[in-house]
């Protein structure tokens, strides 16, 4: 139950986290915001890092699993959703790469050896039914980046099961600091450098985007080391519908028929995960 609650404000978190990065992208190139994000995010990170640290040990796989886990997220997960982002339209990129929480579920009976749970799989595929409900528009639209864009899902599947062996041996907020810092690192090659100081992203998307990042990752990862992270991806996974919430009462977007269907069928993708599992 506590996992499940973590998780869904996690969720919440990245909604107000994607206002922000909207407000704060609009005069950079999303590098620069993403950046921005990224750095205040693992500034916000230090202090509980720098408070656990002494008291923390690492062994070489731990440190490997730790790396791939940053790669696979940060990297190849991220550039595979902006890659999609350029081939197809979000009403094609943003379902298709929604479908993690799906792949979380069935490869945690290959890696973990965990039994299929009927309600977890049913409430990730209700998620991705949700997010598809309020962004598939319908409209025919260039569909070659469908393919990076169930690359960065299953990869960022990948990415989210590495945490619940992390949570085993690491403290939240090293793994978290030392994944945001990864990818900080990397960050660093596509950033420009004329939009480092830019006023506005660096209030909108770093102090306060990075601010939602930091609660939003730090609820995510303790919802995974308290449960599974199986039984909890599917709340987190539906901050796009969160957004779309924020949007029309923050940025005075259209509430429509599609919204108040997709926040349905997320509430009832999350009641499953709270009810006795179906036989």
């Amino acid at each position: 139950m506590l996992g499940v609650i973590l998780s869904l404000v996690s969720a919440i978190c990245w909604a107000f986290n994607e206002i922000a990065y909207r407000k704060g992208v609009r005069s950079v190139s999303v590098f620069t915001a993403n950046f921005h994000r990224t750095l205040f995010a693992t500034l916000y990170f230090l202090p509980f890092t720098v408070l656990e640290l002494p008291e923390t040990t690492f062994d070489m796989q731990t440190a490997l699993i730790l790396i791939i886990s940053a790669i696979l997220s940060f990297y190849i997960g991220d550039l595979s959703y902006f890659a999609s982002l350029k081939r197809s339209p979000v009403s094609i990129a943003l379902p298709a790469s929604s479908t993690y929480p799906v792949y979380v579920v069935l490869l945690s009976t290959v890696v973990y050896g965990e039994k299929l749970s009927v309600n977890t799989l049913i409430s990730a595929i209700l998620v991705f039914l949700a997010v598809y409900i309020i962004y598939g528009s319908g409209k025919k639209g260039e569909t070659s980046g469908i393919f990076y864009a169930l690359f960065a899902a299953f990869s960022w599947a990948l990415a989210i099961l590495t945490l619940d062996f992390l949570t085993d041996r690491l403290p939240v907020s090293i793994v978290a600091f030392v994944r945001l810092l990864f990818c900080l690192v990397l960050l660093l090659f596509t950033v420009k450098k004329d939009e480092i100081l830019n006023r506005e992203s660096v209030i909108f998307s770093g102090v306060i985007g990075g601010f939602f990042s930091f609660i939003g990752i730090m609820l995510f990862i303790t919802a995974i080391k308290i449960s599974n992270s199986w039984n909890v991806v599917q709340p987190s996974s539906s901050s796009p519908v969160f957004a779309a919430i924020f949007s029309a009462v923050f940025l005075k977007e259209k509430l429509s028929l599609r919204l108040l269907a997709g926040i349905s069928v997320v509430i009832l993708a999350i009641l499953l995960l709270l009810l006795p599992p179906l036989s």
